[in-house]
């Protein structure tokens, strides 16, 4: 069974904003090889407490690959909804593709008959001739990434295993800032590769490091970077970043990074 469409909270003590947008883009759909879903009319139901999602007009999908299900779960913003599986013959996927049946909030009304897809449910999306993956990009969705003489301190297992005064930091919608550092300024010594990979729709392909502790064993994937990111993210291509919460802490300018 597919998951209902998954409210991702980014700070659950923010006031939530909830508000319908149009895309300007060309958004398209693939699944099993096939196009079921190509439009210049997208709306995106956007918050800062879940992830985007895209609504297409039911005339811009193909209606002959949606099964009704039985399936019901209510969405918590838009209430009761209404599912379709997926079916092209040769392939399947569960209520892959929802509606809303009649949003309680007038503010969602214009998406009360299009159709949205569970983003993983279905094998590809493009924005015009780009491949975007993981999730919606989000409108409001901004990145700086800014150079910096601020000194970044970070102790991973009662040591000093990072002191920069040239870290680059990201700003990024919603979440924490970021600090990448240089390589020479990492005690490499303290990392070591790991074989986890993330991709992020905004940065590209993150590799990872654990953290090699003083008696031997490892914390897994305490710090990350992106060895070749998107060609909007050149500042950052080859750094390293560290999870606050995988190290002991991290100091800016002398002072405990929340």
């Amino acid at each position: 069974m597919t998951a209902a469409p998954k409210l991702q909270p980014r700070e659950a003590t923010a006031p939530q904003l909830i508000n319908v947008l149009h895309s300007p883009k060309r958004i398209r759909v693939k699944f099993a090889g096939r196009t079921i879903a190509d439009s210049r009319n997208v709306l995106v139901l956007r918050s800062n407490h879940f992830l985007p999602i895209y609504f297409f007009p039911a005339s811009s999908v193909d209606r002959s690959l949606l099964k009704p299900s039985e399936h019901r779960q209510p969405h918590p913003v838009g209430g009761e909804t209404t599912y379709w599986d997926l079916e092209t013959g040769s392939k399947a996927s569960p209520n892959a593709a929802w509606s809303f049946v009649a949003p309680p909030d007038e503010n969602l009304a214009p998406l009360a008959g299009r159709i949205a897809f569970t983003w993983k449910a279905v094998d590809q999306w493009f924005e015009e001739e780009e491949e975007v993956f993981v999730h919606a990009r989000d409108p409001y969705a901004r990145i700086d990434v800014l150079q910096s003489s601020s000194h970044v301190q970070i102790w991973f297992d009662g040591e000093l295993i990072a002191d920069s005064h040239r870290p680059v930091l990201l700003f990024e919608t919603h979440l924490p800032t970021r600090f990448y550092l240089h390589p020479d300024d990492v005690r490499l010594d303290r990392l070591v590769a790991s074989d986890t990979t993330t991709r992020c729709p905004y940065k590209g392909i993150a590799s990872y490091w654990s953290g090699l502790r003083a008696d031997g064993s490892v914390s897994p994937d305490i710090a990350w970077s992106y060895r070749d990111p998107i060609a909007e993210m050149p500042k950052i291509k080859g750094l390293i970043a560290f999870y606050p919460q995988a190290v002991d802490r991290i100091h800016l300018d002398g002072e405990p990074v929340a």
